[in-house]
């Protein structure tokens, strides 16, 4: 992978000291290691004639490692289809166009499947963006531990004991991995003894790749926000595809998904296989009936899909069809929105869902929905209206009106 200049600069900075570093810390990162072949080959001029008959551009890196049989698995159709794309990325890059140094395999896949120019040049952007924010997220890091070391360095040398980073300290480090083995003992509590929620993976067919792509972001972050949660729930995902995009998506972020010791469930199973039909609340916006407040005995379920491109009343349809009762959040009661849709993500139900669990007090639940979908109201307002009142604009209008500020305007 290339290295930007300021990389590059960094790099040569460190030169001097990479013995040291080696030796300070033994398991540092191998960057740290002098690199000495390093090239900044993307504004040489080609050696030797410009002809362009014989000029081969430099983009031999991108098409070196292509596994042609795991992008096309031996179909020729596809195969001719991947050399149109290659030739349509070089040209890309011939231009001048945002391409990637790298492609992995499920990448070519999903540029595969863009049937237009313009979206596989958005996809392309996409993916170069990915690659220049790696690189800058490695270049941060040497910063850091290059005016660290320096810091050290400088300061001034005692015979005393000294405490802090890198040195001696009366408290024990709390590492990662210990915080993640208490979230994971804490999820393995929840399926004992904790409130079961499920969630309806059966949409994949309903939304674009974008869409899938999107919400199995989504999961990811609705399921990192229930484990760290001081009671959180036991998330079961049913109706799961493992070929399809969201789940391959959700794996490739969490790798230890299928080990046995990790807690996490997912089950191919409809959720009418795994409770009975009466214990079931299905959450969907595009009903009339609201959810007055959390009951304990019912199972909710909540449905995995990302409707950006066109809302459509699937989850309606779906749980008329299995005859289950539906319910949707008291928005309207207890907050006036300014703008955009009411369909709230993934990852924001489970955050409501999970409070509304601990009290069944809805103002504070729905402290988690962005306040740039709320009307705003301002300090004056804010004193006159009660915090467990709904914020009407009609109210705040009415406020505004016997402001003694108003009337002298009015009289002006």
């Amino acid at each position: 992978m290339l290295m930007s200049r300021c990389g590059l600069r960094i790099l040569s900075k460190l030169r001097p000291r990479t013995k040291s570093l080696v030796e300070v810390y033994p398991f540092s990162l191998k960057l740290c290691v002098p690199v000495t072949n390093a090239s900044q080959n993307y504004c040489n001029k080609p050696e030797g004639s410009l002809n362009t008959f014989n000029y081969e551009p430099n983009t031999s890196k991108l098409f070196d490692n292509i596994d042609y049989d795991s992008i096309t698995g031996g179909n020729e159709e596809i195969l001719s289809k991947l050399k149109r794309l290659i030739l349509e990325i070089d040209l890309l890059y011939e231009s001048g166009e945002q391409v990637p140094s790298h492609l992995k395999t499920d990448q070519w896949q999903s540029l595969l499947q863009l049937s237009s120019r313009s979206s596989r040049m958005k996809q392309l952007k996409y993916y170069f963006l990915i690659e220049k924010k790696k690189e800058n997220r490695i270049v941060r890091k040497l910063e850091k531990r290059a005016e660290r070391l320096e810091r050290y360095e400088n300061e001034p040398k005692n015979d005393h004991i000294e405490y802090g980073l890198l040195r001696n300290s009366m408290f024990h480090r709390i590492y990662e991995k210990q915080m993640n083995s208490l979230y994971n003992y804490r999820l393995c509590e929840a399926m004992l003894y904790g409130q079961d929620i499920l969630i309806d993976c059966s949409y994949d067919g309903h939304m674009s790749l974008k869409e899938q792509t999107n919400c199995a972001k989504q999961l990811l972050l609705m399921w990192s926000y229930n484990r760290t949660h001081k009671d959180p729930f036991n998330i079961i995902f049913c109706n799961v595809n493992k070929e399809s995009t969201v789940f391959r998506g959700l794996s490739k972020t969490i790798p230890t998904i299928d080990e046995p010791t990790f807690p996490f469930n997912y089950t191919k199973l409809s959720y009418l296989d795994l409770y009975p039909r009466e214990k079931l609340v299905y959450l969907t916006p595009h009903c009339n009936e609201e959810l007055k407040e959390y009951n304990y005995d019912d199972v909710y379920i909540i449905g995995a899909m990302v409707d950006k491109m066109k809302v459509e009343p699937l989850s309606l349809a779906k749980g008329k069809r299995d005859k289950i009762r539906m319910a949707k959040l008291p928005l309207d009661l207890y907050l006036d929105w300014k703008q955009g849709t009411k369909n709230l993500t993934i990852n924001q139900m489970i955050m409501i869902m999970a409070d509304l669990k601990m009290n069944n007090n809805w103002v504070e639940a729905l402290k988690h929905i962005p306040r740039r979908k709320l009307l705003e109201v301002d300090a004056y307002q804010r004193g006159h209206i009660g915090s467990n009142q709904k914020i009407s604009a009609k109210r705040i209008r009415e406020d505004f009106r016997r402001n003694s500020v108003y009337n002298l305007l009015i009289k002006k």
